[in-house]
């Protein structure tokens, strides 16, 4: 008996362990790269050259489309939470440095600038 109680606390200790770091894994992700073009949220991939500059800057002003960057390897365009800072550098090709907010889609950015060429 004692053995089979010792052997229930050894495991509910473990699952309380596993518990707190699961509900931790997503606050305790690291910053995160993003690569692409700043587009609108309705012309995504499409909107992935410097022509559409001006475009994506009235469909986030006039119909309330969310600026964000398209990760062409992740065909995903995730949304920016400086809307102001976006419209900067629509039509762009820039890397993003920020946190995800998974739940939105959100990338919180703590840095936006243009993306170097790469040659060749």
């Amino acid at each position: 008996m004692r053995k089979l109680t010792m052997a229930l606390m050894v495991l509910a200790i473990l699952v309380g362990v596993l518990g707190a770091v699961a509900l931790a894994g997503p606050a305790a992700k690291g910053e995160t790269t993003v690569t692409g073009y700043v587009t609108d949220s309705m012309c995504k991939g499409e909107g992935a050259k410097p022509e559409h500059k001006d475009c994506a800057l009235k469909c986030e002003r006039e119909k309330g489309d969310r600026l964000g960057v398209l990760d062409a390897a992740a065909s995903k365009v995730y949304a920016l939470d400086d809307q102001k800072k976006a419209e900067e550098f629509a039509g762009e090709m820039v890397t993003v440095k920020g946190s995800m907010d998974e739940s939105t889609g959100t990338l919180k950015a703590s840095s936006i600038s243009k993306a170097e060429k790469k040659n060749g």
